[in-house]
């Protein structure tokens, strides 16, 4: 059974651990990683959920993503979520952290309430689809999107309920860092 640590809406461990149904069950707050990884020609590479996952199977989902160990810090989370779900090893070096975001996402009828205290990373990869080995436990098949054309999916009626509800907010705010950092803009 896997558990989470818990914290206040500020960001603060509580010294608590709670098992992860319960976690999603009361909607208690707790740490997670979100990396979004990037090429120098406009391109996201997204992953769609596999259709084992406990919320939102299928859906079209950040690069990787991942709930931070008790003990663990957001860096090295980001990395192993990486790793765990594309099998790609990325240096802490390529890392961007971005910030820290609370988001609180609500499905099954409101029975799966994830409060999710969100470390965000970007990282640049230059890499090709076929050189990654996603686990099919975690991931049905991974691609690359243009900036544009995410931008046009996640706006568009017929298809934005395709990609796991993070939130308007949540999503123009990634495109426009994306946007700087594909453009050149230092952090």
């Amino acid at each position: 059974m896997e558990y989470f640590e818990l914290y206040d809406p500020e960001g603060n461990p509580t010294g608590k651990t709670e098992c992860r149904k319960k976690v999603h069950a009361d909607g208690l707050w707790h740490a997670t990683v979100h990396v979004w990884i990037y090429n120098l020609n406009r391109e996201i590479l997204l992953q769609r959920r596999s259709l084992k996952k406990d919320s939102h199977p299928g859906f079209w989902d950040i690069s990787a993503a991942g709930h931070i160990s008790p003990g663990e810090t957001p860096g090295a989370a980001a990395i192993r979520e990486i790793e765990e779900e594309l099998g790609l090893r990325i240096p802490k070096e390529e890392l961007f952290f971005l910030c820290r975001k609370n988001l609180t996402l609500v499905s099954k009828g409101g029975s799966f309430i994830d409060k999710e205290i969100t470390h965000i990373y970007l990282c640049r990869w230059e890499g090709s689809l076929d050189s990654l080995n996603p686990d099919t436990e975690e991931v049905d098949s991974v691609f690359l999107l243009s900036l544009k054309k995410l931008q046009d999916q996640l706006w568009s009626p017929d298809t934005k309920n395709l990609f796991v509800p993070h939130g308007e907010e949540y999503y123009r705010f990634l495109i426009l860092e994306l946007e700087k950092r594909m453009a050149g803009v230092p952090p």
